[in-house]
This record gives C-alpha cells, structure tokens and sequence, in this order.
C-alpha cells in the first residue's frame, strides 16, 4: 500500500503532460546532454538512470492507486515526455521533462503554479489514506525563473512522512521544462538539488 500511495503525486503530473516519447538527449561520460534546449546536467556516482520500462512500472503501480479517485474533471494519462531520470531507489530519485505547450490555454508562471497546486490538492482529497502539506513559492536560478511546490505526503492513519517532493517548473519559449526530487533521505535531497542547481549555473 505505501508503495502506491508514494506514487500518486507523479501520476497526477502525468496528466498536465503529453504522452509522446522520444529521444531527446544523450549520456556520455555521466553526463546528460539534453538536445532540446541548451542544458546538461551530472548523474552523480552510485545513481542509476532510470529506464523507460523501470518508470512505465512505477507509473502503473500509482495509476492503479489512484483510478476512480480523481475528480471530476481530471483525466490522468501516462507516458511524459522525459528527459533524464536518475536516482538510488523507487521512493529517491529526480526526474525532469520538456513539454511544448504549442495550443494549450496561455498562462503565466504563477498561474501555472496555482493550476498545478489546486490540480494535486482536488485530487490528494480523495485519497482518504493520504494527509498532505504544501509549500508554494518561486526560486531563480541561473537565468530562468522557477517556481517550485514542495509537498510532503503523510500516513493519514499513522501520520508517517512517506515522502517529500520539490517540483521546479519554467518556461522556455512555448515549453514547459520540470523537474522533480523526490525522497525520503534528507542526505539524497541535498545531493540532488544542489547536483540540479549546477546543471543550471555552471
């Protein structure tokens, strides 16, 4: 049951998201190159990239948590259109993904953030075994500016923290560009945000 609890947050960010899949960038040397926008970013030592089958499964394990619990309104749909994925361990990882928003409704940043904030709260609600707290606010870093949601899923029984994610989120031209930590171990959250950051300063 944990394990489908933790996953409901990035199956409902599945839902903002298109369901294309293609290559869109290349590891040399332990390094990401992404060819849709000028950024790379460092696989740190001992994390696993996460593969496209390792992270349909994981999706699946969540959409089957959450079917019959979304909202009125909310159609949840699978396969973003990813980046790179790395992490240590299903519930400690960072992923990120590029999405054109080329014909969807214009918005700016902040309404974005609120779009996406109220689209998880409607839906965290219904899931009666899930508590949660969030934090919005905005961060910049290098030459763009984010905004970020952290949320923290809870136990509703037990009030156990099952886990904390940060979202970063910003536009590049008509694009979306997110990324995610997820984790349970403070020590895994530092070194993926600040390997992040970097990737975004150097």
């Amino acid at each position: 049951m944990k394990k489908s609890i933790i996953l409901v947050f990035s199956v409902f960010l599945i839902s903002c998201s298109s369901n294309s899949q293609k290559e869109n960038g290349t590891i040399e040397n332990g390094i990401y190159t992404c060819h849709l926008f000028e950024w790379k970013i460092k696989i740190p030592e001992n994390y696993t990239v996460r593969t496209l089958q390792k992270k349909q499964e994981l999706e699946e394990t969540g959409y089957n948590a959450i079917e019959g619990n979304t909202p009125d309104g909310i159609t949840v749909r699978k396969n973003r259109p990813d980046l790179i994925g790395f992490g240590i361990d299903e519930r400690n990882f960072f992923s990120s993904s590029f999405e054109s928003l080329k014909g969807t409704k214009k918005m700016t940043l902040l309404e974005h953030q609120k779009f996406v904030a109220e689209l998880t709260s409607n839906a965290y609600s219904e899931v009666s075994a899930l508590e949660f707290e969030q934090n919005l606010d905005t961060e910049k870093i290098g030459k763009h500016e984010f905004y970020t949601i952290e949320t923290k899923l809870y136990n509703a029984k037990t009030k156990e923290l099952l886990l904390t994610q940060w979202i970063y989120n910003t536009f590049i031209g008509e694009n979306l560009f997110s990324a995610s930590i997820n984790y349970t171990d403070e020590k895994v959250y530092a070194v993926l945000v600040e390997n992040f950051k970097q990737s975004l300063t150097k």
